[in-house]
């Protein structure tokens, strides 16, 4: 593959590669080949573009990256402004369509085998028809691309590195997490995969079975079974022998891949490896670096990885401390030595019960509004019983998506908990702060809980709370049961989404359950009804455990 030079007349109006494809910039010398085909080794044809430096002799060798496209993305835009930034630096960067989607053929398998195969068919073109460094080979991607990026880093001992970037590590624990099926990010991605692609049948076979409440306990271990195939945490151990560094980028607010199992696969790596968690939905923090190569944190870094990985450039990048986080609602970065972090510990709060609404003669006040959060253990026995007859005030976001969208540019989603409804849902509440308390990671509250029926749900949010009452969203999670004994008592805990938040002294910290959220597929048929009663036993304390940096 070769450029030619522009012509005079070329040159005079010259502004950007994408006027003239095939034709070397006469201000920076890269060039932009468009309309190119990676022939899989099944023969299904994937489109591409590749965006190659400056060549000023023929003997050259470049580093080399190949980015795979999003989920409903394709090559022709996605990355582009990337790719010629990095074009611009020295690199060589191939960019190509997954299978399935757009003008490449196939069929959308989900980052199945034939998936993985393809991207080591983009190294085989690459290699083969631009001057490619064999020995610096990297693989890059947002979002599907991210994930099969790792799983393609696992397998192809040509990459040296890979750059994921709003991945995930575990899918099963994504589609599924704690049971609770995704039903906003479920329609966004199977409505997106059918406009744009051609997707397998078996996957609109276990959207649909992920999503109806009468699915059986065997196909839900089918799903499983398969997102395990597509999961980067299941390839850990080739990952590790293979010892190539890891980038993984993740945004807080992203409720399609939550950063927890990216984060618990990072914690599990052996290889030099780093971590940037920011603020954002799904893709958001990236997405502006990707299209048009704007200063963009999550590519800048990512731009340092591969210059010390490909380039051998010492920039610090791998001996500075392994993981960089956003607080939520500022600018301000934290960086820590690596996840777990060794200053970041584990605060326990107790619950106390929220008990029946009464009138206590000693302190001439009402009781059974609310339940406690303490810091002693719970000396009280006790229920608390919610039933799913209505959602209550308490939510992720009263706008699916927009609301999350709106947390990452500062707008919080805001509830007054005093407005909770009793019956469909109980709330928590700790003493003020005497001092910020900073949060940093998962939180995690563990229940005895007992439901009514086989199926139920359990939604849990966790908020930043006023004198007044007013409680700023933190983070929230959920956990769902389908087989359950009715009236048996249970385990129950619930993993909130990982975070960085800053709750402020004279603030306290509030948890309320409830059965419902827009974000999570309810585990009943309309009208279907179910209660989940939480116990409290001296003996057998309920705990909400934070993460909390010192």
């Amino acid at each position: 593959m070769s450029c030619r030079p522009a012509t005079p007349a070329e040159a005079a109006v010259y502004t950007s590669p994408f006027q003239f494809p095939g034709v070397s910039s006469p201000k920076d010398g890269t060039c932009w080949v468009n309309n190119q085909t990676v022939v899989a080794t099944d023969g299904t044809r994937l489109t591409a573009n590749v965006f190659l430096p400056k060549i000023t002799s023929p003997d050259q060798k470049f580093p080399t990256i190949v980015m795979i496209s999003s989920w409903a993305a394709a090559d022709f835009f996605e990355y582009l402004g990337q790719q010629r930034k990095l074009a611009q630096d020295g690199y060589i960067v191939l960019a190509y369509t997954a299978r399935g989607f757009y003008l490449s053929g196939g069929q959308v398998e989900v980052a199945g085998p034939q998936d993985v195969k393809d991207v080591s068919s983009a190294v085989d073109w690459v290699s083969a028809n631009t001057p490619a460094d064999p020995d610096r080979l990297a693989v890059s991607g947002i979002s599907y691309g991210a994930g099969l990026s790792l799983l393609a880093l696992a397998q192809d001992k040509r990459l040296k590195t890979a750059a994921a970037l709003s991945g995930w590590g575990d899918l099963a624990d994504q589609l599924y997490p704690a049971q609770s099926p995704n039903a906003t990010w479920s329609a966004v991605l199977f409505l997106s995969g059918k406009v744009t692609g051609r997707l397998d049948p078996i996957v609109d076979q276990y959207v649909k079975a992920l999503l109806d409440p009468n699915t059986t306990q065997a196909k839900a271990d089918e799903i499983i079974a398969w997102a395990q195939v597509r999961s980067p945490s299941t390839y850990l151990d080739a990952l590790n022998r293979r010892g190539a560094p890891v980038f993984i980028s993740k945004n807080f607010e992203d409720d399609m891949f939550t950063p927890n199992s990216s984060m618990k696969l990072f914690s599990k790596l052996t290889v030099p490896k780093k971590l940037l968690l920011n603020p954002g939905i799904h893709a958001q923090a990236e997405i502006p670096g990707a299209l048009v190569g704007a200063p963009n944190y999550p590519y800048d870094q990512a731009h340092r990885w591969f210059d010390r990985w490909l380039k051998g450039v010492r920039n610090g990048v791998d001996t500075e401390p392994q993981v960089s986080m956003q607080i939520k609602f500022t600018n301000t970065r934290e960086s820590f030595d690596t996840w777990p972090a060794s200053n970041v510990h584990a605060q326990t709060l107790y619950v106390g019960p929220r008990g029946a609404l009464r009138w206590d003669l000693s302190c001439l006040c009402t009781k059974g509004v609310s339940g406690t959060l303490q810091a002693a253990p719970n000396g009280a026995a006790g229920a608390d019983l919610i039933q799913n007859f209505s959602d209550t005030t308490a939510t992720s976001g009263p706008i699916p998506v927009l609301s999350t969208f709106g947390e990452s540019l500062g707008a919080p989603v805001v509830n007054q908990l005093a407005t909770v409804n009793l019956a469909t849902g109980v709330r928590y509440e700790g003493a003020a702060l005497a001092q910020p308390l900073h949060l940093r990671g998962a939180a995690q509250l563990n229940l005895r809980a007992t439901p009514s029926q086989a199926r139920a749900q359990v939604v849990a949010y966790l908020y930043d709370v006023d004198a007044l009452g007013f409680g700023k969203l933190i983070t929230h999670g959920a956990r769902t049961v389908h087989w359950a004994s009715p009236g048996v008592t249970i385990d129950f805990p619930i993993e909130f989404s990982a975070t960085a938040y800053d709750v402020p002294a004279g603030h306290h910290v509030g948890v309320v359950l409830d059965t419902f959220d827009s974000l999570y597929q309810p585990p009943v048929n309309p009208g279907e009804r179910f209660g989940v009663k939480f116990e409290f036993d001296p003996n057998r304390q309920s705990t909400l455990v934070l993460p909390v940096r010192s």
